[in-house]
């Protein structure tokens, strides 16, 4: 009988109680981060018995990429965050990693397709690609090269906390399917989820070099075949990685069903980033076949629908175990470009915050809706600052010290403006400050972190994004914000258009002000209001 193995989280690397008081400089203070070491894609984001795990990739050992194990975190609220002990470690850590775990997605297994049930006790099931770095004969007899990339299952039976993988089976997928068998290197990233309608699990895996998504059926999420593959299209820059899969109903409206097509893509991002991106599919799912809806998409198609136009979200993951209608996401908020050299100590990397997804028609075209997921407003001060002004001038208008962790709805109409918007995160002398604006004439936000603070670790950083958005028919441009103190994450009328993007700003640029240029901006309505630390 071929042994199992039991992954535990042990004590030896849970986290320590000094954890920093996660005080220290550039710390999000309401977005997920370790207490140290590295972290990069969510992985495995599952809500059960009225948790939310949220499994990450996490360096045990050091504060750049190596030894890909998977780190975990717990939540009831989905805003405080409790680390928990490596959930799936390292096979050979510390001394010399012969499996990693690499990217991949969770399910409560109800019904017990898996068998991996115990006395009633429903069995949480991760797939996950196992990354091996050697040559070698595994537990099951199945042989694997040296970097290959294979997809294997763990279950556990505690609601998560602790993991046994199947060594009797692993990897489930040994290899990519034909024609494709020379992609062994690059095979990864499984989100897996039940499909009601077949009564089929659904697997989605990346082909990553060649652009291509591998769609997967399974009875049992041990034996899967082929069902289709969708792509290459649209943006193809870098490597395709990170796929998710789920339907989305239209305007509130359950009889009319889209299904969303989300994957990441690095580098190629959205235009004017270096490195990293997200765009994303709106079509049809009959079980076997996505079709997109949009008749133009092709490879190469640089219109692409990006999920964010900033260079900091990439590696979007949804819970599986949450209604349709309560769709929710979680990023990794970093780019590859400067994701090792970013000056945060002693972690590296951290999460945007949930986002709620819906899709509503704007201008008759279905449209992808991003908000912040409403559990943050239970942590926002009762102290806001609500502002308005029939009209506001050409110029600046200081707000004073406002603080470093915000959220801030701010909605205006030109009059005869090029620019308006909002400084942040500014030190007294306004030597550093964060731009958060929209330009009339181009119908787009901006974000400028060229003066942002510390840019001196890639040449890039220092950079001005851009999003296209449209004002409402009422001519009304409105921006959400929230602030923290290294990141700003910028939705876009009803959240049809989002931006985000790291900072690292001194202690002191606690400082704000309005700007209006080349004219006066009407009817502005700003809303401050402050974010309690979730940590402290």
């Amino acid at each position: 009988m071929v042994a199992f193995s039991k992954i535990l989280g042990l004590s030896l690397f849970a986290i320590p109680a000094w954890a920093g008081n996660y005080k220290e400089p550039y710390r999000p203070q309401f977005h997920f981060s370790p207490a140290k070491n590295w972290i990069n894609d969510p992985a495995g984001l599952v809500h059960h018995n009225g948790m939310y795990h949220m499994y990450f990739q996490y360096n045990p050992g050091g504060i750049e990429w190596g030894n890909m194990s998977w780190g975990h975190a717990t939540s009831d609220d989905l805003t405080h965050w409790e680390e928990q002990p490596v959930a799936l470690l390292a096979r050979g850590y510390p001394e010399s990693a012969s499996e990693m775990f690499f990217t991949g997605s969770a399910v409560a297994d109800v019904h017990n397709t898996s068998g991996f049930a115990v006395e009633d006790k429903t069995p949480l099931v991760a797939i996950y690609t196992s990354s091996y770095p050697i040559a070698q004969t595994l537990p099951s007899g199945k042989k694997v090269r040296e970097e290959q990339q294979s997809q294997s299952i763990a279950y556990s039976l505690d609601d998560g906390m602790t993991w046994t993988t199947y060594d009797a089976g692993n990897p489930v997928i040994h290899n990519p399917p034909a024609p494709y068998e020379k992609q062994y290197k690059n095979f990864r990233d499984p989100f897996v989820f039940w499909h009601d309608q077949t009564r089929k699990w659904i697997l989605v895996t990346a082909l990553a070099e060649i652009h291509k998504l591998v769609l997967w059926s399974s009875d049992n999420l041990k034996d899967w075949q082929v069902e289709s593959e969708f792509g290459p299209f649209n943006a193809v820059g870098g490597v395709w990685e990170c796929p998710n899969l789920f339907p989305l109903a239209v305007d509130d409206d359950e009889s009319n069903m889209k299904w969303v097509m989300v994957l990441g893509l690095n580098p190629g991002g959205p235009p004017g980033t270096v490195g990293s991106g997200t765009q994303f599919f709106i079509g049809s799912f009959d079980g076997k076949i996505f079709i997109p809806d949009d008749e133009s998409v092709h490879p190469g198609n640089q219109t692409s629908n990006w999920m964010d136009w900033g260079p900091d979200y990439y590696a979007a993951a949804s819970f599986n175990g949450l209604e349709d209608s309560d769709r929710t996401v979680i990023g990794w908020m970093n780019n590859w470009q400067y994701a090792t050299k970013i000056p945060a100590n002693p972690w590296h990397g951290a999460m945007a915050a949930p986002r709620h997804l819906s899709l509503k028609t704007i201008d008759e075209k279905t449209t992808l809706i991003q908000q912040p997921h409403e559990n943050l407003r239970a942590i926002e001060s009762n102290g806001s600052m609500l502002s308005s002004w029939k009209t506001f001038s050409e110029g600046e208008k200081g707000l004073g010290s406002v603080g470093k962790t915000m959220d801030i709805e701010l909605e205006f109409i030109s009059s005869d403006a090029k620019e308006f918007g909002i400084v942040l995160q500014a030190t007294p002398d306004w030597k550093q400050q964060t731009r958060v604006g929209y330009n009339f004439a181009n119908k787009e936000i901006f974000v400028d972190r060229t003066e942002s603070g510390d840019t001196s670790f890639d040449k890039t950083f220092a950079s001005v994004y851009h999003a296209p958005l449209t004002p409402n028919s009422q001519g009304v441009v409105r921006l959400r914000i929230l602030v923290d103190w290294s990141s700003v994450e910028v939705f876009g009328g009803e959240g049809e258009t989002t931006l985000t993007a790291q900072i690292f700003p001194s202690r002191n640029a606690t400082f704000a002000q309005l700007f209006s240029i080349g004219g006066s901006t009407k009817n502005v309505e700003l809303g401050i209001h402050k974010v309690s630390s979730v940590w402290n």
